[in-house]
């Protein structure tokens, strides 16, 4: 993985925004937070972005929402799921429309850093 790697986190919860800031940040990567998939959508780092960590269920636009977005707007960056409440129809959806990975909360910080490896290769 690219020490350089700027990882877009899509999370609701500010606690769980900077607990993965301070994850990536000692992993070597940037983290660019958002409070939710309007603010990402909203943003200008799209080309900048080497991965997309988003949570499943926010007010507004869903993880899954985001997901087929990202893919309708043509980006390329995977995009890793996560949430405190799976389902199997959540994960089959998400990993049907192509995502990298789809991990349950509380992420397991090795198991999330190795999924971003994998994604961005």
């Amino acid at each position: 993985m690219r020490s350089a790697s700027i990882i877009g986190i899509v999370d609701d919860d500010p606690d769980v925004r900077r607990s993965l800031d301070s994850l990536m940040r000692s992993a070597g990567l940037t983290p660019r937070c958002f409070a939710g998939a309007e603010a990402l959508l909203a943003s200008d780092v799209q080309g900048e972005l080497a991965c997309v960590v988003t949570d499943l269920h926010m007010p507004g636009m869903t993880g899954l929402a985001l997901q087929a977005e990202i893919g309708r707007r043509g980006w390329p960056q995977p995009v890793i799921l996560m949430t405190a409440y799976p389902t199997d129809a959540a994960r089959d959806q998400a990993m049907a429309a192509g995502a990298a990975a789809f991990l349950t909360k509380p992420v397991d910080p090795d198991a999330l850093l190795e999924a971003i490896g994998v994604a961005v290769g």
